[in-house]
């Protein structure tokens, strides 16, 4: 082969290498951005589990105090039952000393009612508790499942760019750029618009 043949080939290898050098370098600065905002994406996804199983432990404590107060209501009811019972056999019974204490009743069975009343109102408070800890554990819920969206997709990224480095694709690193850029669409949506209009984790 000629001086010539060789220059030419020489130069040909060149503009490869120059060309395989930019892809690889490209390569590597998208590997590491994705990487970035994949442990950013994981952190927040896991902060959300941890708000979702938090505020469903609420509603649990919360459901727990409501079902005692309806067990204390219940009890409140079995007594006040009883004195109206003794109220209605008194007032059958016409002995002198059978309106005193027909009176006396009618005090405790007013008394049990406001008590029932004060319990009633508690555990429908802390019914209201845990149906508002369950939809916050929902909204938590449905945040760490995007959010997980979003590190499969830059996992997905990140493995199609290493493929694109080995084997010097640059369609493949396009690939990899597409399933980065799903992964910052769930990222975006979470950052930008939840933190803004919605209650931040």
């Amino acid at each position: 082969m000629s001086e010539e043949g060789f220059e030419v080939e020489a130069r040909l290898e060149g503009a490869g290498d120059a060309h395989g050098a930019w892809l690889i370098t490209a390569i590597a600065v998208t590997t590491a951005a994705l990487a970035v905002c994949a442990a950013l994406s994981s952190l927040l996804a896991g902060r959300a589990a941890h708000h979702s199983l938090a505020e469903l432990n609420g509603a649990a404590i919360a459901q727990n105090l409501a079902s005692d107060q309806w067990n204390f209501y219940q009890a409140k009811g079995i007594k006040r039952h009883v004195f109206e019972v003794e109220r209605d056999v008194l007032r059958l019974n016409s002995t002198p000393g059978a309106a005193a204490q027909v009176t006396a009743y009618e005090k405790e069975i007013k008394r049990y009612a406001l008590d029932q009343d004060e319990i009633a109102k508690e555990a429908k408070a802390r019914e209201r508790e845990r149906d508002e800890a369950k939809v916050v554990a929902q909204r938590f819920d449905e945040r760490y499942q995007r959010l997980s969206l979003a590190v499969a997709f830059f996992q997905i990224g990140i493995v199609v760019c290493s493929v694109a480095a080995i084997v010097r694709r640059p369609f493949l690193w396009y690939v990899g750029l597409i399933g980065g850029a799903a992964g910052v669409l769930f990222l975006g949506f979470e950052v930008f618009f939840r933190t803004a209009g919605g209650r931040a984790g």
